[in-house]
């Protein structure tokens, strides 16, 4: 395995980017590849730190790319242009740096928490980018997640990025579906004592009966944690492969 710790100057950030990559030792010049997005006040190396991602990606002969996120809930926000970062400048130097396939069936997007919602959010405004899309435990609805009293994220950090009701309409999931139309096949789980369950279970009828047996639902045990997530990840990349 190659394990590669990136950092560029981003002309959308206006700063040094970091992303963790990991890459399979096969010789392949076009490889599949996962762009997978951590949490709220995470970074870059926390899905290494809490999964084998070595070992998934060698057994499955698949690059993973981990971006650092920033906090910024894969948005654009005066502060940081962070959703037009990710798309217009991280993925083409991603896929001219890597070995990796440009295809949108080589390329899936997977995520946890805010990492979910943006995997979510990326993949379905990006259906010529992304064939597939894995959430764990997604903020599935913002709007829910800035007054729900468990939520981590101070009130303030939260409207810096959606500063209106009208960009927390825009940026809501069902709503960028609805804009989009998308088709990708969807994974979506959700541990049954998350704080976030109910909000997860509506965003899950909403994309059952407009996915159909594109969406795929798995219900789990566990909470709002690396616990639920790292115990499911292998079950994660076992999809990626059907």
């Amino acid at each position: 395995m190659t394990l590669l710790s990136t950092s560029f100057r981003t002309n959308y950030l206006h700063t040094y980017f970091k992303t963790t990559v990991v890459l399979p030792d096969t010789g392949k010049k076009n490889y599949r590849a996962i762009w997978l997005l951590h949490g709220y006040t995470a970074d870059d190396t926390t899905w290494m730190r809490n999964v084998n991602i070595e070992k998934l990606a060698e057994k499955n002969e698949i690059a993973v790319i981990m971006p650092e996120g920033r906090n910024a809930f894969y948005t654009d926000s005066d502060f940081i242009p962070y959703y037009s970062f990710f798309v217009k400048e991280l993925i083409p130097k991603m896929q001219n740096l890597l070995p990796i396939s440009d295809k949108a069936e080589d390329n899936y997007i997977g995520g946890v928490s805010m990492g979910g919602y943006g995997a979510l959010k990326i993949g379905f405004s990006n259906p010529d980018k992304f064939s597939k899309i894995a959430a764990m435990s997604p903020v599935a609805n913002i709007e829910n997640f800035r007054n729900n009293p468990k939520s981590p994220m101070p009130l303030e950090a939260f409207d810096t990025i959606f500063d209106s009701p009208e960009k927390i309409e825009q940026n809501q999931l069902i709503n960028i579906f609805n804009q989009f139309h998308p088709k990708q096949e969807v994974l979506h789980l959700c541990g049954d004592e998350d704080f976030m369950h109910d909000d997860n279970v509506e965003l899950k009828n909403f994309l059952t009966d407009n996915l159909g047996t594109n969406y795929n639902w798995m219900p789990v045990s566990g909470d709002h944690s690396w616990n639920t997530w790292s115990a499911n990840a292998d079950k994660v990349f076992d999809w990626l492969n059907k």
